[in-house]
């Protein structure tokens, strides 16, 4: 009987989580404890069809390394609790065993980290020869026992950049707006805060607000005087889930659906809406989906450790680990360095690592200095990017045959 290995993806994706699908077929492919190495296409959904793609050749898939999104594509399919409901796990186990699927990695945040612990624990109950371990993901960089996640430093790293590109862009006009940088992040402000890192080279962000703490509005419009009246511009980075002290999201403040409820809208539209009419020339600017696609700005850093992540969860699996994720530990804070183990899947699926005054001064409205030697590390280096009539050359699932 064949052992061969399965890897999929799932959730939104980031500029490097295929480099950690690069990461898992290199190794997979060198391992003679391995015959053959699949990736499912679209998560979960697309594993219930089995519909698999081979990868039998390194060079093939050499591109996922510059490529953003979810080169196999991406789902968010819940399973559900398989002692209310067996009928899909019963589907996952029929096509495992038709394709001979010993080994499973599943990349994602905190709901597919849920899926690995729902399917490691069922093929337990069952006897089914199968090992699942997570692969963490996420730009938003919320995901319990470890460190950082793969995507945030790319993500910290377009978002550093872009705000320092904005800041410099706005102070050409001696007497300049107030301008409102939306950055996403709707329940924490990991990713509002690297937009400090700007700071660095003197363009950075004046105040800075993440969901985490309370958003006094008329607060906001003292600071915001206070800071114009000195230096004729004011520049704030916001979160887009910022929230009052009642908890409700303050874009949310600006209008309603139909039936009553809350619209999140676009807070920096909103909240530059509110200073137009406090007399102030303003301008709302949303970051968007660039801050997870951008390829051209992936660090350096970021992508070796999503490969490692990648290749670390195959060594584990061939080890008979089960049921963990991967998890990236700091070893010193002095000179950046990291090592790979594995976290218990029980105290990461379903939760949530938020923003703590360890890293946020809610007082100043800014970060502290253990976030800038905290995320300084993880912006580092650039990777070479391939081109094609210059446009970033992109990984294609045509390439490769079902």
């Amino acid at each position: 009987m064949e052992n061969n290995i399965l890897y999929a993806q799932s959730g939104g994706p980031t500029a490097v989580i295929n480099s950690s699908a690069y990461g898992v077929f290199k190794r997979a492919l060198k391992c003679d404890a391995i015959d053959n190495c699949y990736a499912g296409c679209n998560g979960i959904e697309g594993i219930l069809k089995g519909d698999f793609v081979k990868i039998d050749g390194i060079d093939k898939v050499s591109l996922l390394l510059q490529t953003p999104g979810a080169a196999f594509g991406s789902c968010r399919h819940n399973l559900k609790d398989f002692n209310e409901d067996e009928s899909e796990y019963l589907k996952i186990v029929d096509i495992f065993k038709r394709f001979n699927i010993r080994y499973f990695l599943y990349n994602g945040g905190n709901d597919s980290m849920e899926t690995v612990l729902k399917l490691s624990q069922y093929f337990k109950k069952i006897n089914f020869p199968c090992s699942v371990l997570g692969i963490p993901k996420t730009i938003d960089n919320d995901l319990m026992e470890t460190d950082h996640t793969p995507g945030y430093g790319s993500a910290s790293k377009f978002i550093a950049n872009t705000v320092a590109e904005i800041v410099y862009d706005a102070k050409s006009y001696f007497k300049g707006r107030v301008n409102i940088i939306e950055i996403m992040g709707r329940d924490t402000g990991w990713l509002t805060l690297s937009s400090a890192l700007a700071s660095k080279v003197g363009y950075g962000p004046d105040l800075i607000y993440v969901p985490e703490f309370e958003f006094d509005i008329e607060n906001f419009r003292k600071r915001v005087n206070e800071i114009y009246s000195e230096k004729k511009h004011c520049f704030v980075a916001v979160s887009e889930g910022i929230k009052d002290k009642d908890g409700n999201f303050v874009s949310a403040l600006s209008s309603t659906d139909s039936f009553g409820h809350s619209q999140l809208g676009g807070v920096s539209q909103f909240l530059a809406s509110y200073l137009t009419n406090c007399g102030y020339k303003t301008r709302g600017i949303e970051l968007s989906l660039p801050q997870r696609a951008a390829a051209h700005f992936i660090s350096e850093t970021d992508s070796e450790e999503a490969v490692k992540c990648g290749s670390e969860a195959v060594d584990f699996l061939l080890e008979g680990e089960t049921g963990k994720m991967v998890s990236i530990e700091r070893k010193s804070v002095d000179k950046y360095s990291v090592k790979f183990s594995l976290a218990d899947i029980t105290k990461v699926g379903g939760k949530i690592k938020y923003v703590s005054e360890e890293f946020y001064d809610k007082e100043k409205c800014f970060v502290t200095d253990k976030y800038f030697s905290y995320a300084s590390p993880l912006i580092e280096g650039e990777c070479k990017i391939k081109y094609r009539d210059g446009i970033v050359d992109f990984f294609s699932l045509e390439n490769l045959e079902k």
